[in-house]
């Protein structure tokens, strides 16, 4: 389906897996999965992903924040996977306008959601 890599920052291994596999099975041919912001900003720096998926809570206190702002910087689209509402976390000015995935999410709304950013 699509040349264009796709970049997911997700915490939980199950939950990154699931994604990787939809998006396999869907059509996509490089998926990147990280863990952590740190791993996921090194990919960004190595080759720009065409979109990306992003958990907003990374466990431990961590947030996927750091690199929303790269990819905003870069023009990637990306949308937020998060089991949060928009009343329970606010995002700083220049992101409160993007995209939220609600968890526990569907397949389907990965593929179009991707889909529609590609």
């Amino acid at each position: 389906m699509s040349k264009a890599a796709i970049l997911v920052l997700e915490d939980d291994a199950l939950i990154a897996m699931d994604i990787e596999m939809t998006l396999v099975n869907a059509g996509y041919e490089t998926v990147w999965v990280h863990s952590n912001s740190a791993s996921a900003l090194d990919q960004i720096a190595r080759e720009a992903p065409g979109a990306a998926l992003l958990d907003f809570n990374l466990g431990q206190g961590k947030v996927s924040l750091p690199v929303a702002q790269e990819l905003k910087e870069r023009g990637i689209p990306f949308v937020f996977l998060t089991g949060y509402t928009d009343a329970t976390v606010s995002l700083p000015d220049g992101l409160a306008d993007r995209r939220r995935i609600a968890k526990p999410f569907q397949a389907q709304e990965l593929v179009q959601a991707v889909g529609e950013m590609l």
